[in-house]
């Protein structure tokens, strides 16, 4: 016998209650998608709308892999390299990993999850890309919020030309290179030198020329006038970033690390981190990337160690996707633990341990 199915009003703004979602009624596959994906729905949306900060200080929301949010005292609300797709392939035709490795082809399996929704932002101002692989300029993310927002975007040459591609309008594109500067609302943007030779392998490459560095990726500094944070996305180690610590005051830096296996620099090893750290002469490092790709999975708090042994005065914060970050309140904050929902907990209303247990019947 066929169950009676009962047609349930769908919310697409809502989150599932633990009553609603086994109420019988009818599924698709469309249904199941639209409402288990992403799987933390817009928690993490409406948390970056309403988080109110105090002056001087801004905040960090972990995206996963190299994907952040940034929210300043001010309301400017960036993405930097957001990544809102799934697994996927490279091929040595166009992937700057395969042409330094030789491989024909690599499998990237995404390991963590999506906790944005790239279609909810109500407010969002900004859209940084640091360079053009397929997991910092992401075409779901862009069409997303180009639909849904009047946000601008930015990146350098390559980057951009990849957002016309897409039919960014050139009003709302941003094109920058190593010296520029701008201003959103309380935050002044500074771009600089980025090292990320991988990206400069990647597309249209010619290995009879140098890397171009400038057209292919750039680093990031969002300062509020008191502090400042830099996103450097895939950079690999480079001793010019020492001239970059040297022009800015740098509070915090934001960067990748991950596994390499024999035959392919993707990311940097925890010491490179470090001595990216101090050649930034930043107060705290966070690390990204080493939890998204499972190809460059590495446990984080190797950092942690080996800044502890080598340079005791540097900080390092191990965040979770998800996860916030406010500066300057977390400074001294070693690791990011998710809140374990005590907060909502209240003794007095509780039928097995309240006052008025006495007044329970246990059989």
């Amino acid at each position: 016998m066929e169950r009676e199915k009962k047609e349930l009003e769908r919310f697409p703004d809502s989150i599932p209650t633990s009553a609603g979602v086994g109420v019988v009624r009818k599924m698709t596959r469309e249904i199941w998608l639209e409402e288990c994906f992403p799987e933390w729905h817009q928690m993490i949306n409406k948390q970056i709308e309403e988080t109110v900060l105090e002056k001087d200080s801004f905040a960090l929301w972990m995206l996963g892999g190299p994907s952040w949010a940034y929210k300043s005292a001010g309301g400017a609300i960036f993405l930097v390299d957001n990544y809102s797709g799934s697994s996927l392939t490279s091929e040595y035709s166009y992937c700057g990993n395969c042409r330094n490795s030789g491989a024909e082809a690599l499998q990237w399996l995404r390991i963590n999850p999506h906790v944005i929704d790239p279609w909810k932002f109500k407010t969002l101002d900004m859209v940084f890309a640091t360079h053009h692989h397929q997991d910092h300029a992401d075409y779901y993310t862009v069409m997303a919020t180009l639909d849904t927002t009047t946000c601008k975007y930015v990146g350098p040459a390559k980057t951009c030309d990849l957002f016309r591609k897409w039919g960014v309008p050139e009003e709302r594109i941003i094109q920058v290179r190593p010296g520029d500067s701008f201003k959103v609302k309380d935050v002044t943007v500074k771009v600089e030198k980025n090292y990320d030779s991988m990206a400069c392998r990647t597309g249209d490459f010619d290995p009879s020329k140098p890397l171009d560095y400038d057209s292919c990726a750039v680093s990031f500094i969002f300062d509020n006038g008191a502090h400042s944070v830099i996103f450097t996305g895939d950079t690999l180690y480079n001793d010019g970033y020492k001239a970059v610590g040297a022009r800015h005051k740098i509070d915090v830096l934001i960067t990748d690390m991950g596994h390499n296996a024999p035959g392919n620099s993707d990311k940097m090893n925890p010491w490179e981190v470090m001595r990216l750290g101090q050649n930034l002469n930043c107060k705290v490092i966070i690390p990204d990337h080493y939890e998204n790709w499972a190809s460059s999975e590495l446990d984080p708090r190797w950092l942690s160690k080996i800044v502890e042994g080598y340079d005791p005065k540097l900080k390092v914060c191990i965040m979770k996707s998800g996860g916030i970050y406010v500066y300057p309140r977390d400074e001294n904050m070693k690791e990011y633990k998710y809140p374990d929902g005590s907060d909502r907990y209240d003794w007095t209303k509780s039928l097995f341990y309240g006052p008025d247990v006495e007044k329970i019947k246990f059989d």
